[in-house]
């Protein structure tokens, strides 16, 4: 967006990033060359930058400048590392310049073209006529220079495939900008009238006005004053806020893009959008800045959504800051680098320059400045508003009473942003790591790239914590009360929930010991029973004496003895009656007969002449799971002249661990020495064990095949082993369930005369259910007491705060200009309501006063 001096026929300079001095027809264009780092031609102008945050790796760099003569302002910028090779064909040969512009007599629409008034890299403008209205309008034209040319017809067309989508991207940057600005109506932006598309490309017509850039008019204006120039920035700061408020950044504010308007002297603001469309065409890997007047985060720095209002006050104020003390900022990266490259403009250093111009500024004027030009955004003031109120701090009066009093709102705002900014000098600060260079290049520890920003995210978390002093009033009061009322109820009450909790688990914890020593008991009686009906058999004469001469005819009898005792015996599954060489001689299954057992524990310990009792084994030959009780059949000499078998089923043992939990809230376990859990309610962790096997005691489950499988899997219960696997014959404790992610609560108790253990656990979520139904029927108490009493305290709070109220909706109302809708209503005689009528009072002397400068200005 341009206005256009005619007197010299040249844009404001600055406003496009290549833009020229019309004056030169014989300009020197600056074509980017892919073997070249760097084209620069002025520090001022807009920077074509690339965004360190898209290189991740960058070892020594190298940078190539060359100077041309684009214009005083334009440079282009990028930074590669040493010995990378150009990628991408070259570009085409640029046009003659004056080839690309438009003939004067052209017609636009209802626009006749009479001269160029400046051309530069993305775009010319032209000085035309509006046919229909006989009046001078400037038109701007987008056609980037080197992706395009114009056909014989006028038609504006890509010079290359490549170039199409680069062309198709700046064109509706272009389009977007103007729709954008046709919508602000302020004296401080330039007017767009219309814009269209025309000619393969598109035009915006703007409003023509004489004047100059402020870089060239200030330094003969450098005498009005302190007090005048605040006046000049006062519009300027306005419509800045609008293009704020409708969500847009100007993003390259600068001298050259301030103009001064010949007639009154009033400023504009010109050229928004340029760097977003140089940015378009540029691609996605390069950011766009003005040495000087950008701030790092236009540099890439601080990720996308670090650009706000307060970048284009950055740059306003770095504008400012060259107008007081005749010098520029210097570079943002390299004062993120090296922070004392900055001269304060409340500095001696500063004073100095600016005395030598002659001029004289305020210590308030030169903090804002200072405030504005922080490297660190949070920082900065947050928006126009806040930053007009520290530049006007000493010029209050050149407010009108709505500013003013906007300007003494915006001051507690500010202090509110700097309590929570903290001290400017913090060292490890988030910011100040996320917007330096060194951090974007991933320098530095690991450690300390991860733990400054998470120190100042929880320190800003903490600050915000903090009593809020904004509160309502209203709120704060009714808040107290009812912490006063309702606080020791519910200390109380909490105190008897946890106190009742903790002697349930006590009660809870002996009673699953109880009852698991109940499991034990009868499994371990289960089994004395069994081992007496072995040792009687065992003691047969009958069969001790086939053992010693074994006889076909005998076979018969004694199998169906044995049979006999199986049917009778529903526990009983299996009863054999071996040789010393493990060999099955008689047996209650004829299909069990002639095997061998010899591998079998429990045949070599009773050959051996001890009795042994098995753990529970899943059968091959018998079917259903079971154990073994084998007692030896001794000669007239005492010595084993056979073993005597019986198998019993594991499912009677499982009758009685599944009666342990026949609630459903008790999980009753049967685990062997080895931590193997034998029975379980769910089947899926039957034959696994508590914590993981050693490789000795995997090869003895592989060898003998126990429970039919080669690898016991772990349940990777750690805390309950531990638990159960003690040497105590029974205990309680609580343990965390790593397989169910809960607390539980585990009673345990040893099988008498074998190494299996009984357990029952239960959750704790289970067993404290009606502890947390008393908790609720106490907290739903609380919070209907809490309610009928909360409405009570915001009955009297309000009261309290009712007068309060209408003195800041009173103020509320003076701060838009209503003086009627700003008068107090006064109700009461006390403090308050004399308050209320010193405040009419002073309203009405406001009022007249306002009346009177408004009169004064004409």
């Amino acid at each position: 967006m341009e206005i256009l001096d005619p007197t010299n026929l040249r844009p404001a300079a600055g406003r496009e990033a290549d833009a020229t001095r019309p004056g030169d027809p014989e300009r020197t264009r600056a074509r980017v060359d892919p073997e070249r780092t760097v084209v620069r031609v002025d520090p001022e102008r807009t920077v074509v930058r690339a965004d360190p945050e898209h290189t991740v790796v960058r070892p020594v760099h190298r940078r190539t400048v060359v100077r041309c003569a684009m214009g005083a302002d334009a440079a282009v910028s990028t930074t590669t590392p040493l010995r990378t090779q150009p990628t991408g064909p070259p570009l085409p040969p640029l046009p003659p310049p004056r080839a690309l512009a438009l003939p004067a007599g052209t017609r636009l629409h209802e626009y006749g073209i009479e001269s160029v008034l400046g051309q530069g890299g993305f775009g010319i403008t032209y000085l035309a006529t509006d046919v229909h209205l006989h009046a001078k309008v400037a038109i701007k034209e987008f056609l980037p220079e080197g992706i395009v040319f114009r056909t014989a017809e006028g038609e504006v067309r890509p010079n290359a495939s490549g170039h199409v989508q680069r062309y198709e991207a700046g064109l509706r940057s272009f389009l977007a900008e103007a729709r954008t600005l046709a919508s602000f109506r302020h004296p401080a932006i330039v007017r767009v009238a219309r814009f269209f598309e025309a000619r393969g490309t598109a035009y915006m017509v703007l409003e023509y006005e004489e004047g100059e850039p402020l870089r060239s008019w200030w330094p003969q204006h450098r005498g009005i004053g302190e007090a005048r120039l605040v006046e000049l920035l006062l519009p300027l700061l306005e419509g800045l806020a609008a293009v704020h408020e409708a969500g847009f950044l100007h993003r390259d504010i600068k001298p050259d893009n301030i103009q001064v308007r010949a007639g009154d002297g009033s400023l504009v603001l010109l050229d928004f959008g340029s760097a977003g469309q140089v940015a378009a065409l540029a691609g996605s890997d390069t950011v766009i800045v003005t040495p000087g007047y950008a701030p790092i985060e236009q540099y890439g720095f601080g990720g996308p959504g670090a650009q706000g209002p307060w970048t284009d006050l950055y740059a306003l104020a770095a504008t400012l800051y060259w107008a007081a003390t005749a010098r520029r900022v210097p570079d943002a990266e390299a004062r993120a680098l090296k922070p004392d490259l900055y001269m304060k403009a409340a500095g001696a250093e500063a004073a100095a320059c600016i005395a030598a111009t002659g001029q004289r500024y305020g210590r308030a004027y030169l903090t804002a400045l200072d405030a504005a030009l922080q490297t660190d955004a949070r920082r900065r003031p947050r928006d126009v508003a806040r930053f007009r109120h520290a530049l006007c701090a000493d010029h209050v009066a050149s407010l009108d009473l709505q500013a003013a009093l906007q300007h003494d709102a915006a001051a507690g705002v500010d202090e509110a942003e700097r309590d929570r900014a903290g001290d400017a000098a913090a060292p490890a600060d988030e910011a100040a790591a996320d917007a330096s260079p060194a951090a974007a290049r991933g320098s530095g520890p690991m450690w300390g790239r991860l733990w400054r920003p998470l120190h100042a995210r929880c320190r800003r978390t903490g600050q915000r914590l903090r009593p809020p002093r904004d509160w309502p009033l209203a709120f704060k009061l009714a808040a107290l009360l009812v912490a006063t009322a309702l606080l020791p109820m519910w200390l109380a009450g909490a105190w008897n929930v946890r106190g009742g909790s903790e002697a349930l688990a006590r009660s809870e914890l002996a009673n699953v010991e109880r009852i698991a020593r109940s499991g034990a008991g009868r499994i371990g009686q289960f089994i004395a029973d069994a081992r007496h009906v072995a040792r009687g058999l065992a003691g047969d004469a009958d069969f001790a004496a086939f053992l010693q001469r074994p006889e076909v005819g005998e076979m018969p009898a004694l199998q169906r003895r044995l049979q006999g005792l199986v049917r009778a015996d529903p526990d009983l599954q299996l009863i054999i009656l071996m040789d010393l060489q493990g060999r099955a001689l008689i047996s209650s299954d004829s299909e069990v007969m002639g095997r061998s057992f010899a591998f079998r524990r429990y045949f070599r310990e009773a050959s051996a002449g001890r009795a042994y009792t098995s753990g529970i084994v899943v059968g091959a030959v018998a079917g259903a799971s079971g154990f073994f009780i084998a007692e030896p059949v001794s000669g007239p000499d005492g010595a084993p002249v056979g073993v005597l078998v019986l198998r019993l089923l594991a499912a009677s043992v499982a009758s009685i661990m599944d009666e342990l939990g026949e609630d459903g809230v008790l999980t009753p376990m049967l685990v062997d020495g080895d931590g193997v859990v034998l029975h379980h309610p769910r089947r899926d962790r039957i034959f696994a064990s508590l914590v993981p096997l050693t490789p000795v005691q995997q090869a003895e489950v592989r060898a003998d095949q126990r429970f039919r499988r080669d690898q016991v899997a772990s349940l990777d219960e750690p805390e309950l082993a531990r638990l159960m696997m003690t040497g105590a014959a029974a205990g309680h404790g609580s343990y965390r369930s790593r397989r169910d992610g809960r607390e539980e609560i585990a009673g345990f108790a040893a099988v008498p005369g074998h190494d299996w253990r009984v357990a029952v656990s239960a959750s704790r979520h289970a067993f404290e259910a009606p502890m947390r139904e008393l908790f609720h029927q106490l907290l739903w108490s609380l919070l209907l007491v809490g309610a009928l009493f909360t409405g009570l305290a915001l009955r009297f709070a309000r009261g309290i705060v009712r007068p309060i109220r209408d003195l800041t909706a009173a103020a509320d109302a003076l701060k838009a200009g209503d003086y009627e809708a700003a008068r107090v209503p006064v109700r009461a005689r006390d403090e308050v309501g004399q308050l209320g009528r010193t405040f009419n009072v002073m309203l009405e002397v406001l009022r007249q006063r306002d009346v009177q400068r408004r009169v004064d200005r004409g």
